[in-house]
């Protein structure tokens, strides 16, 4: 049958089925296209997706580029023609903040979303600027006047009202923090104005005097400055003063302000010789008897010897032994000297100060358990001493000056016993003194009565003198000395 001469109804049936099955096969035919093939729409932003703009930046927009593409067909990416784009927000480049803009696209089915944030920063500082002081302000005559300051940020503008100003050793300070936290610094010195140097108070005076053989100590001092107060851990000193030996000794004091400003003071100190007394010879004959190195263990009975004849001598004591001895000595009249702490020439004699160390030490010894404060002394070995040679060159030509000048009486001997060398019997020490006092009118015997046989001889000694006409006496500041001389 021709399709024409079909009955209406039935080509109506056959189109309606015709159609059925076109639409099943596109279906199937779209079905199996998406399912197998992924689409996708995609949004590209130009330029960074967070974007960084200094305050005072123009903010242009980047733009974007959308794409659409399949997993299995359509794999080139391409901009489709009627792809709808919307851009949502905006930026404020006239304001410090963080804007977000937004992307949307949408193409057929398929859409897609981004976004970009633009931050708006200040990361620049302020400026602080100094007006320039005028002639007027640096006048040291006058009282400093600061010439002002301005603070300018490009964001705040004006912000000379939040400068945190401070002044400290000459020298202002400016600070300031703009709202973004960007801080700005300036300093300014001050010019120099203080004309008042500082002012050194000498304690004791300029003229500071001093006897020979007391060790200088210094007096004290201190520094004020009408600016930096006071100075005084700030003095600087220079200068020596040799107490043993008499003179003016320079000693100078200076300091320094902050601003320059110098001051020097000098203090004269004066090292002067104690007076020296006028000697006293004794009136006919006489013999002064003396013992070194004691007190010892045969002084006593030599006190005693001493008292039953009515005799006074001198007792040129060394050592810390025996202190009772040394009262006694002092108690029963007779006279007390200094002679030596150790007696040990390697540590006497290896400079004055060395000496004077010991001489002094001996002195107090002796006024702790005598209460008295002698000044008679002898010099271990005598003042002729060659043994000090190697140990100090010159020291007994400084020392025989030295020990008089600090108020000291030395003295040496005309007559020796020999009891510290070949004498060592009783009879050969009186033999030795008697015949040395026979040739003098006046006497200062050396014995030490640390030896028996030399106290032992002292009783013939006396009865002889006595029996001779002759006088015995204890030495006295102003006695004679007998200085042999010095040979080092």
């Amino acid at each position: 049958m021709n399709f024409l001469q079909m009955p209406r109804s039935r080509v109506k049936k056959w189109l309606v089925g015709i159609l059925l099955v076109l639409a099943v096969v596109i279906a199937a035919g779209t079905l199996l296209l998406f399912g197998i093939n992924h689409f996708s729409l995609d949004i590209v932003l130009k330029g960074e997706r967070a974007v960084i703009l200094e305050y005072g930046q123009t903010y242009e927009e980047p733009g974007l580029e959308v794409t659409f593409r399949g997993t299995l067909f359509c794999k080139e990416s391409r901009t489709p023609e009627n792809v709808k784009i919307t851009v949502d927000g905006s930026v404020d480049d006239k304001h410090i903040g963080r804007y977000k803009i937004s992307y949307s696209a949408s193409y057929l089915c398929f859409s897609a979303e981004t976004e970009r944030t633009v931050s708006i920063v200040d990361t620049v500082c302020p400026v602080i600027t100094l007006t320039e002081d005028t002639v007027d302000s640096l006048n040291p005559e006058t009282v400093y006047q600061e010439a002002g300051f301005r603070a300018t940020d490009n964001v705040d503008g004006d912000i000379t009202h939040r400068v945190i100003r401070g002044e400290e050793m000459g020298l202002i300070t400016y600070a300031v923090t703009d709202s973004s936290g960007n801080p700005a610094y300036a300093q300014r010195e001050v010019p120099h104005h203080d004309p008042i140097p500082p002012e050194i108070l000498l304690e004791g005076g300029e003229h500071y005097v001093i006897q020979t053989g007391t060790k200088y100590q210094e007096p004290g001092y201190s520094a004020q400055d009408n600016v930096d107060g006071d100075l005084s851990e700030q003095v600087r000193v220079a200068g020596e003063v040799n107490w043993l030996k008499p003179g003016k000794y320079p000693i100078t004091y200076v300091v320094s302000d902050e601003y320059g400003n110098e001051t020097t003071v000098i203090r004269n100190v004066e090292v002067t010789a104690a007076p020296r007394p006028t000697l006293v010879w004794p009136e006919g004959r006489a013999i002064y008897l003396t013992f070194d190195d004691g007190p010892g263990p045969h002084t006593q009975k030599l006190l005693d010897i001493l008292d039953s004849y009515g005799v006074k001598a001198t007792f040129f004591v060394k050592g810390t032994e025996y202190p009772e001895l040394m009262k006694e000595i002092v108690d029963r009249g007779h006279s007390i000297g200094i002679h030596s702490v150790t007696h040990i020439y390697e540590e006497i004699y290896v400079s004055p100060e060395a000496y004077f160390e010991d001489l002094y030490q001996m002195q107090q010894i002796i006024y702790e358990n005598t209460g008295i404060k002698t000044t008679l002394m002898r010099f271990p070995g005598g003042s002729s001493n060659t043994v000090s040679t190697d140990l100090c060159k010159g020291i007994m030509t400084f020392l025989e000056e030295a020990v008089q000048d600090a108020g000291f009486q030395y003295f040496d001997w005309n007559v020796d016993s020999n009891d510290a060398g070949g004498a060592r019997t009783a009879r050969k020490v009186s033999s030795n003194v008697i015949k040395g006092v026979k040739e003098e009118l006046v006497s200062v015997v050396l014995q030490h009565d640390i030896h028996s046989y030399s106290v032992d001889a002292v009783e013939d000694i006396i009865r002889w003198g006595l029996e001779n006409g002759y006088t015995f006496l204890p030495l006295k500041e102003d006695s004679p000395g007998f200085h042999h001389g010095a040979q080092n």
